[in-house]
């Protein structure tokens, strides 16, 4: 119970924005921040969000496609045209 006989702590190690002006530009600051730290892309999703991400190589790529259709997980049209995306999206961002 000794934690309620402490003082309220008053020390900001920040000072406050003064009017709606200020606080509108820190919020505004820190989402920046908070968004130059994603990984991920916010919309989207499935295969486009995926591919736009985060750059990979075009090995790897393959690879993966590979073990999937090896896997049985991919049929040979589904592999090929994959196959078909991944080189593509390689020599268009080159």
């Amino acid at each position: 119970m000794l934690f309620l006989y402490r003082p309220r702590q008053t020390y900001m190690p920040y000072r406050t924005p003064r009017n709606m002006y200020q606080q509108t530009a820190y919020n505004r600051e820190m989402q920046e921040r908070f968004d130059a730290t994603r990984r991920v892309s916010p919309g989207g999703s499935g295969t486009a969000s995926v591919a736009s991400s985060a750059p990979r190589d075009t090995a790897s790529q393959l690879r993966d496609l590979a073990d999937l259709h090896e896997s049985g997980a991919l049929d040979e049209a589904e592999f090929a045209a994959a196959k078909a995306k991944v080189l593509d999206g390689d020599t268009g961002s080159a």
